[in-house]
């Protein structure tokens, strides 16, 4: 039986990030840029472009805060717009897959993803009860595929030839790793050294 868990709160802070969902009056030109970044095109499989705000608007508007949402990553002491999350509820409820894109390039490589992470699995797995984060890493992301490995998500699956590249490569491998409450609980004794 499904679980339905009507408009999902994701408002939740981190200790320097506010996570909260966004609307068509978050749209700007620096967000709309961010795609033109080529570090962030190809963290997406996409082609360097920037997006109009009309586009970027009818974005927004295809996500429902139930099944599917759109969140943006303010940081908390200058309330910048740094980076944008989604997320997809999967398994009738039970398990939900999160992306996260850090738009801003002077935010990369500094912590946020283990913050987020951190802040999600509480916020996610126990708060609102889902049984697992799945994770769906592009083959060549050695550094997210690293990022998930240390926390300990496991690789339940590889997806063979499952994208096409956006540069005209070969089809691109999708691994597929399962983030449990169970492995959340575990990272989460771990960390605090108990």
């Amino acid at each position: 039986m499904a679980i339905d868990r009507g408009i999902i709160p994701v408002t939740f802070e981190s200790e320097r990030f506010l996570i909260r969902p966004l609307t068509e009056a978050d749209v700007s030109e620096r967000w709309a840029g961010w795609l033109n970044d080529p570090i962030a095109a190809q963290m997406l499989n996409a082609k360097p472009r920037s997006m109009s705000l009309d586009e970027l608007r009818d974005y927004v508007r295809k996500f429902d805060g139930r099944q599917r949402w759109l969140v943006g990553i303010f940081d908390r002491a200058t309330g910048q717009h740094i980076g944008i999350g989604t997320g997809e509820v999967i398994d009738e409820g039970r398990r939900f897959i999160p992306s996260i894109l850090i738009g801003e390039p002077e935010y990369r490589n500094v912590g946020i993803m283990s913050e987020i992470l951190d802040t999600q699995g509480e916020h996610f797995l126990e708060k609102l009860g889902f049984e697992a984060i799945v994770s769906t890493v592009l083959a060549y992301n050695v550094i997210v595929i690293a990022f998930v490995e240390a926390r300990g998500f496991k690789r339940v699956r590889t997806l063979t030839g499952y994208k096409k590249s956006a540069r005209g490569g070969p089809d691109i491998d999708l691994l597929v790793y399962e983030f449990s409450r169970a492995d959340w609980r575990e990272y989460r004794k771990k960390k605090s050294g108990d």
